[in-house]
């Protein structure tokens, strides 16, 4: 008795997944910005409803926009809580958002795009 290897997907379906995966990464880093809330919710849901991703990238890719958006904020309202460490604290904060903005989110959009191939 033989078994058959399944068949290897087309170009034309790789390729499709592939755009799928940029498309879904993107609006996950990106909609947030763009309409903000609303965009990041459809790239939760694109995430989540693609099998390619492990469950832990699918949490990564949730739990980063947010996180980069609060952790900066959160130092704005502790700035506006002690007003003795007022300039220092907002100095922090937005250090702490710019190192996300330009070096967490483009890490994660690689990672999750990596990890969806695999």
């Amino acid at each position: 008795m033989t078994t058959m290897a399944p068949a290897a997907p087309s170009p034309e379906a790789a390729r499709h997944d592939e755009t799928y995966d940029v498309a879904t990464v993107l609006v996950l880093m990106l909609g947030g910005f763009v309409i903000p809330v609303v965009g990041w919710i459809a790239g939760v849901v694109m995430m989540w409803a693609n099998q390619r991703w492990s469950t832990g990238a699918k949490w990564l890719g949730t739990l980063i926009w947010p996180a980069v958006v609060a952790v900066p904020l959160l130092g704005l309202f502790v700035a506006g809580a002690f007003p003795d460490a007022r300039v220092g604290v907002v100095i922090a904060a937005g250090a702490i958002g710019v190192v996300g903005v330009f070096g967490v989110l483009p890490w994660t959009f690689v990672h999750l795009l990596r990890s969806g191939r695999s």
